[in-house]
């Protein structure tokens, strides 16, 4: 695809030149430029300047949807060339989160392989927002996660809800909450083990930040040590050696049974969300909805 829409890709959804252009490797005066010249090419004014970044125009808004649907169509196009030349027929690209894989994405992927033993596979697993970030870009037909909050209309896509997901507080059974301690007065002074959370490169995607916001309020990360962590299997391993409390899926509790991890009572109402499969807002190929509904029917 043509460089100069790749760049203005890249600053509709940073909403700033200087982000952009860091992200880009290039001079902020260079990629200034190229936008001024692509938008004397199209003959229309693509961005508003303000103080703090770029807003769209009208016109921006319109080739903003057109370029991302024909970077997809490229991406898309990229992949299947790859596949033909590696002698391949339809694949699946899917994403996950570590919990869903184990809860129930692993026993669906089985049962449609079984059925469909000719169809090569792709899996990505991660946090919504990078998997968000792949659908968008093409380089995966579905995911499966919790409902985004705050996500920007710009993304285009259609969320089918799967579950409700009641969250819980992890801790090692030895932990001393669980042994003689008030747990709601307590439960601050121990660091805060996330897996796999929200990272500042995939916040273009969030259209309204509140919600977001609320929650990290709520877990008082300001206030607390933290641990972040990009693997379920190191955050267990971590977890059983340390005083550290987990916030996690409760559908993961006889799982992590076997790690000696354990839920802390409740002392509040539970966080729930939404968990469901993401996909464009298009008609999906036969084999794409053939796995979506063995995963809505494995749930």
């Amino acid at each position: 695809m043509d460089k100069h829409y790749r760049q203005f890709l890249a600053i509709a959804e940073l909403g700033n030149i200087s982000s952009a252009a860091q992200q880009l490797n290039l001079s902020q005066p260079t990629l200034t430029n190229n936008m001024k010249k692509l938008e004397k090419n199209l003959g229309v004014s693509l961005f508003t300047r303000r103080s703090k970044g770029v807003e769209l125009t009208e016109y921006g808004k319109l080739f903003h949807e057109q370029i991302q649907d024909l970077s997809r169509r490229h991406d898309a196009m990229l992949d299947k060339l790859a596949d033909l030349k590696a002698r391949k027929t339809e694949k699946i690209k899917m994403g996950t989160g570590d919990a869903w894989w184990e809860v129930f994405v692993k026993d669906a992927l089985h049962s449609y392989c079984s059925q469909h033993p000719g169809i090569s596979i792709q899996l990505e697993f991660g946090n919504h927002l990078k998997l968000m970030d792949m659908l968008i870009h093409g380089h995966i037909d579905l995911f499966i996660g919790h409902e985004i909050h705050g996500l920007s209309r710009r993304c285009n896509v259609k969320f089918s809800p799967i579950l409700q997901d009641q969250e819980a507080q992890f801790v090692h059974r030895s932990h001393p909450l669980l042994i003689d301690s008030d747990i709601e007065k307590d439960y601050d002074i121990y660091p805060l083990l996330q897996v796999t959370p929200d990272q500042d490169n995939y916040q273009h995607l969030i259209e309204n930040p509140q919600p977001k916001q609320q929650e990290k309020e709520r877990k008082k990360l300001s206030d607390r040590i933290s641990y972040e962590i990009n693997s379920l299997s190191a955050s267990v391993d971590l977890l059983a050696t340390s005083k550290a409390i987990m916030p996690y899926t409760r559908n993961m509790a006889d799982y992590f049974a076997q790690f000696d991890l354990v839920p802390l009572p409740d002392t509040h109402s539970p966080q729930t969300g939404i968990v469901g499969i993401y996909h464009l807002n298009e008609t999906l190929p036969t084999h794409i909805s053939d796995i979506k509904e063995i995963l809505m029917a494995t749930s």
